[in-house]
């Protein structure tokens, strides 16, 4: 027999869901007016009212980005300009349950609530806790900062959490325990909106999965790029940009981005600190009163960068030289001898791996594990309680060579381990679905009570003096200070 629908009552309408493994699925739901015409660029407007019954059974389509690929090599879902829309997943519309909003990442640039590896049917029975997916404006058309207004991605995410706390108790939700995750660009959103007094109220809790404190621009920096589209665009008038193609904008997209990260290494769009909407970057809004009373998990993966350079087999020593290099010259003033001296450090700590290798596992140090461990001690001084996890699964893809790369442990914590293109990326079998209800079962804890013991006891709270850290892998177990070796390197060479 066929499960009778079920139906909620929101703000904006009456809503059908369906049943999908054992929970019940909302997708496709307007959080936002379509941000299309005088919208493009601008801050969302109210979601518009609907009459009678709406079926919300159909996955909505990912915001425009540039064709690519997304996680296991699948084509990127079907994309749109009108794409605010939320996804819930609930065990049943009765109760309180702890929520749980992904933000999902791709270099603000990529990405779609609608992958499978986000489906989380598995997360949220499991857990017993409601799972909430959505969508944003990416690109130019959600982090170019024009004179109609700046941020206009995060101020999405920002209505995606509003309507949170409208409406997700129609859903079985509590909007008192909303914790919000993200991976990488997700997970430097979330870092962002902690410096968004807008967000004060909003969610009481944070997992930073692979994704940094520092990955916002300044007003000079964003400047820039706008000046480089209205170059690539030919004219600097955003009522002329409404009236554009989407297709022409997102040809200029690709060009000023590539010429940006070229010369800076950055990427073009990104969030911006603009003293009205964010008043702070992830980093320095851990001073802030509300962030002290937030719990943050925060972690990376063993090899985050081999993903990006693994196939780079004739990278040599002067090339890895350059690229460290620059990516250290923000940091001390002699980039070069710093350069030098951590790879002859990575050379005696990984005496059998390619040069490639051991440029993954510095540039993995520097972008992941050391920003948020130093997010960890800054939160520390402020009395903030922060848990460190280490993700250490290997990929079987390219004969183990990808290690424990970025975003591997993604459909671990979503439980997707069987969608499309995961068993030859994460591994299905006995020891990875382990590993995988391990996952859900720490988040899950951690939504629920605000800290994540009930599910890992002996995993502490970092601190300065142990460094604790949950070891997340084939062999699972609380560490002090694992990779002590590789930070000894980083404190010598940069004196920190």
């Amino acid at each position: 027999m066929t499960p009778a629908p079920v139906q909620v009552e929101i703000d904006s309408g009456r809503l059908r869901g369906r049943i999908s493994a054992g929970v019940i699925r909302f997708d496709g739901i307007p959080y936002a007016a379509p941000p299309l015409g005088t919208l493009r660029f601008a801050a969302p407007q109210p979601a518009l009212p609907w009459g009678g019954v709406r079926n919300a059974d159909q996955s909505p389509p990912g915001p425009l980005q540039l064709p690519g690929q997304t996680l296991g090599s699948r084509p990127v879902a079907a994309t749109s300009e009108d794409c605010l829309h939320i996804n819930v997943v609930t065990p049943g519309i009765k109760g309180q349950r702890a929520v749980l909003v992904w933000i999902y990442g791709g270099g603000f640039i990529n990405g779609a609530s609608a992958d499978p590896i986000h489906a989380g049917e598995r997360l949220a029975a499991r857990g017993d806790v409601v799972l909430v997916t959505f969508d944003y404006r990416l690109g130019a058309f959600g982090f170019l900062h024009t004179e109609a207004g700046s941020n206009p991605g995060m101020r999405d995410q920002l209505a995606a959490l509003q309507w949170v706390q409208r409406n997700i108790g129609a859903f079985g939700g509590d909007p008192r325990r909303v914790t919000v995750f993200g991976e990488s660009a997700g997970a430097m959103c979330l870092l962002t909106l902690m410096g968004a007094p807008t967000a004060d109220s909003l969610f009481r809790a944070g997992i930073a999965q692979s994704g940094a404190a520092s990955g916002i621009s300044d007003r000079e920096t964003a400047a820039k790029t706008h000046a480089a589209m209205a170059d690539e665009l030919g004219s600097t008038d955003v009522h002329t940009w409404r009236k554009l193609p989407h297709d022409r904008l997102l040809a200029a997209q690709q060009v000023v981005g590539q010429r940006i990260r070229s010369s800076t290494g950055r990427g073009a769009f990104r969030p911006m600190l603009d003293g009205d909407l964010i008043v702070a970057d992830g980093q320095s809004a851990q001073s802030r009163e509300v962030n002290r009373d937030r719990p943050l998990i925060v972690g990376s993966n063993g090899d985050e960068q081999r993903l990006f350079l693994v196939l780079r087999r004739r990278l040599d020593r002067p090339t890895a030289l350059a690229r460290l290099g620059r990516a250290l010259s923000s940091l001390c003033s002699e980039p070069a001898e710093a350069a030098a001296r951590l790879l002859d450090g990575y050379a005696r700590l990984l005496p059998d791996a390619r040069e490639s290798e051991r440029l993954a596992a510095a540039e993995t140090e520097l972008y992941y594990r050391r920003p948020l461990l130093a997010l960890a001690a800054l939160r520390e001084q402020q009395h903030a309680t922060t848990w460190n996890y280490l993700f250490n699964w290997p990929s079987p893809a390219l004969r183990g060579r990808l290690g424990a790369c970025h975003a591997l442990e993604i459909p671990f914590v979503f439980g997707t381990l069987d969608a499309p293109g995961m068993a030859s990326f994460a591994g299905n079998g006995a020891a990875a679905w382990r590993v995988s209800e391990q996952m859900m079962d720490a988040w899950a804890a951690f939504a629920q009570e605000g800290h994540p013991q009930a599910a890992v006891a002996a995993w502490a709270p970092w601190s300065s003096v142990h460094h604790w850290a949950w070891i997340i892998g084939q062999a699972p177990g609380v560490e002090s200070d694992p990779r002590a070796a590789e930070r000894r390197l980083w404190a010598d060479v940069l004196g920190s």
